[in-house]
């Protein structure tokens, strides 16, 4: 109905986005910027998405989070007041883990990041490790000679990393020369801002900085990468013609829609803004309108008035 219209729904006759909002039998939600941020959850959505999932509509948190393993995440959800499932909270680890499961992957796995990529990869037995705090006081050209490689690893998994430094790029592009070693990432996400002029380093620069080196090219499994969901659609819980993504950020959650084949609503309480979704409009390229929204809201809390 709205298809990359960018079309505020809080200007409408409320009948008109009540008719539109009647026609999804499941709703999928980014985490950050659409339900919370960081520790805190943003004003009115754990009541919104409460309301719409008594309304009968199967509701579904997909995030980009490769920080802690998914049961984590449904515990933070439901520590605000969100009334999510059990397996109803999706993650790019996870997506990771099902696709390594799913090539019957036996070798092990290099990772740089946080700890939820080695739990989800546990729970299919594959064997992973990470090597992080790496300091040197070696030269560039010392700490390459003498570094000591894993022959069993088979890929590489990049992922937002506090301790990302020089080393950790010389470590996996090590293991990259390697073209049988697989390089897989959890997002692009470059940059998440924090208020105050000030952003955290996403995993996006980090892959871009071992890619650039390694001449290797990343397969992405998080957003904006269809794959995510794939178990739901085989399942046949999700079915695109009737599902909704929500999200905060056009290069991730309304691309993914568009890959998807969901419709998309936008919400500014996260990472883009109106501008970012203007410049995407006037580019005049594909890309760029596949990144433009079919609807959008200032904050998910107003979707209330229209369930």
């Amino acid at each position: 109905m709205f298809k990359q219209s960018f079309t505020n729904l809080s200007k409408l006759p409320k009948q008109r986005v009540r008719q539109w909002l009647s026609t999804f039998e499941t709703i999928i939600c980014d985490a950050d910027g659409v339900l919370w941020h960081f520790n805190k959850a943003i004003e009115g959505a754990p009541e919104t998405f409460n309301l719409l999932k008594a309304s009968g509509r199967r509701m579904f948190v997909v995030t980009n989070n490769s920080g802690v393993e998914s049961s984590a995440l449904i515990k933070k959800a439901r520590s605000f007041g969100i009334e999510l499932d059990d397996n109803h909270m999706l993650t790019s680890a996870m997506a990771i883990a099902h696709y390594l499961g799913s090539k019957k992957f036996s070798k092990k796995a290099y990772i740089i990041g946080e700890p939820g990529i080695n739990h989800e990869l546990s729970k299919f037995d594959i064997c992973s490790f990470a090597v992080q705090n790496e300091q040197s006081d070696k030269s560039m050209l010392q700490f390459a000679k003498e570094m000591k490689l894993d022959p069993e690893v088979g890929a590489v998994i990049v992922a937002k990393d506090d301790t990302f430094n020089v080393q950790t790029i010389m470590r996996a592009c090590a293991y990259l020369l390697n073209n049988r070693v697989l390089f897989l990432g959890t997002c692009l996400d470059g940059a998440y801002p924090i208020g105050n002029n000030r952003v955290l380093v996403g995993a996006g620069a980090m892959i871009a900085a071992i890619k650039t080196i390694s001449g290797r090219k990343p397969l992405i499994l998080g957003k904006p990468n269809p794959m995510m969901v794939n178990e739901l659609r085989n399942c046949g819980h999700i079915n695109p013609e009737t599902t909704l993504m929500i999200g905060d950020t056009l290069k991730t959650d309304i691309l993914f829609a568009h890959n998807s084949g969901f419709q998309s609503l936008f919400v500014g309480t996260g990472v883009s803004t109106v501008k970012d979704v203007e410049a995407a409009r006037c580019s005049g390229t594909q890309q760029g309108m596949a990144m433009v929204p079919d609807t959008y809201l200032p904050s998910l809390v107003q979707l209330q008035e229209f369930v």
